[in-house]
Formats: structure tokens, C-alpha cells, sequence
């Protein structure tokens, strides 16, 4: 059956990034950035409650994203990728960046990342050397925002650049050439898989989510992964 409609309302304390925020894959679970009384950090809430706690040494935290089992969050800060495991308590230092501008953590333990100056990089989640894992071509300025899609191998990630270049691209773990799926100013897109038991598997893939270029129009269109191709 149908979920009903939910609404919720989640007034966090004052934050300068408001669209720094992540739902946990489980759904029970939100991180955010505010600063409340201090120096701006990560809150945790429950979606079970009404109130958020702040995390313990996560100060200066930017741009917060979940590991795929919902146990740690992965964060910028300090000109570093950490992770904050919620059963440990405290951070961990993966790898150096400057200027970090979006990650993604896969189901085999590693996490892709972009920044405002270069192509995107991977790393272990258990931390240690990073690579890269895109390249800037011409035209090109940076790559962020990676999104891992459910096979764990390929992502989409925000190309910033001249206007023939700038869009949402799909990339892949393996080293394939990108695709340039769509022309977009703004930095991120989300997939969101056919549910269980659809009808329509002619079309293949799912949904890819982003703003369309020229608008403040949030819009959605299947894409076919197989073929690198916006359908429908």
C-alpha cells in the first residue's frame, strides 16, 4: 500500500548552511550543521524525537553524508575528510583536502569526494592515501558532489565549468569515460531506483533528481544506467 503523506518541520538551531543536512539510508536518522551557541558543528536527531544533540568534535563540520549502514557520518573540516562513528564517539581523520565540496561512501568501503579545485578522489573508508577518481578536462573548473548509485561502481557528480561543460555527468569506479547526462548551474544530483515489482522495466535504470539549468525548478527523469542516457 501507499505511505501516507508526511510533513515535518525541523527548526535547527542558526546555521549559515542551511542545505548542509543528510538523511540516513535507514530514514530514521538526520545530521545538519548549526552553530547553536558556539562554533558551528554537526547535530544529530533522531526522526523518532524532537530534539538534536551536537557531536563532540566536530567543529567547523561542512557538507555531512552517510555511510551506506547508517552507522557513521562522513564530514569535512579543518582541510580534512573525517568520519564520525556514532557508536565510538569521535572523529576520525581519512585524508587531507582543501576545500572539500561534497562525498559519497559506497557498500565496499570507500568513499568518493570532490572540492572546489580539482577532479573528485577516493579513498578507503578506513582512511589513508587518496586518488583520483575523475580528471578535469577542458573547461573544467572542478567536480563535486558525487552520488553513488545502488550498484556501488558508477556516480553522478556536478561539473562546474564554461556553459558547455557544466552539468551532471555519470562517472564510474572502473575508470570509463563520463557521460554528461544534463546542463545544470547547480552542484548536485540525487538517483532514486524503479521500486519493487515495477511495470515499467522497459525504461530500465530509475529517477535522476536535479535543478534545471536556467530555472529553480526541481525535476525528475528516468535514467537509464546501462546506457548512460536520459529517457522519457
Amino acid at each position: 500500500p501507499a505511505l501516507p503523506e508526511t510533513r515535518v518541520e525541523i527548526n535547527t538551531p542558526i546555521t549559515e548552511s542551511p542545505a548542509a543536512f543528510a538523511l540516513s539510508p535507514d530514514g530514521r536518522l538526520l545530521v545538519f550543521v548549526a552553530s547553536g551557541d558556539g562554533a558551528s558543528r554537526l547535530w544529530l536527531r533522531s526522526l523518532a524525537t524532537t530534539t538534536a544533540q551536537p557531536l563532540a568534535g566536530t567543529d567547523g563540520a561542512t557538507l555531512p553524508f552517510w555511510s551506506p549502514d547508517s552507522r557513521s557520518i562522513g564530514f569535512f573540516a579543518g582541510g580534512q575528510l573525517k568520519r564520525f562513528d556514532l557508536a565510538a564517539g569521535a572523529p576520525q581523520t581519512l585524508a587531507t583536502i582543501i576545500n572539500g565540496a561534497g562525498g559519497a561512501w559506497t557498500a565496499d568501503g570507500r568513499i568518493v569526494f570532490g572540492s572546489t579545485n580539482g577532479g573528485l578522489r577516493r579513498v578507503t573508508a578506513a582512511g589513508g592515501v587518496s586518488e583520483a577518481a575523475t580528471k578535469l578536462n577542458m573547461g573544467e573548473r572542478n567536480h563535486r558532489s558525487p552520488f553513488v548509485l545502488p550498484d556501488g561502481r558508477r556516480f553522478l557528480y556536478y561539473v562546474q565549468g564554461t556553459p558547455d561543460v557544466a552539468g551532471i555527468y555519470l562517472g564510474a569506479l572502473d575508470g570509463r569515460a563520463p557521460t554528461r547526462l544534463a546542463p545544470a548551474d547547480t552542484g548536485t544530483a540525487a538517483y532514486v531506483p524503479l521500486g519493487p515489482g515495477s511495470t515499467d522495466a522497459s525504461l530500465g535504470g530509475g529517477w535522476m533528481l536535479w535543478v534545471r539549468a536556467g530555472t529553480q525548478t526541481l525535476v525528475a527523469q528516468r535514467l537509464d544506467v546501462e546506457r548512460a542516457a536520459l529517457t522519457g
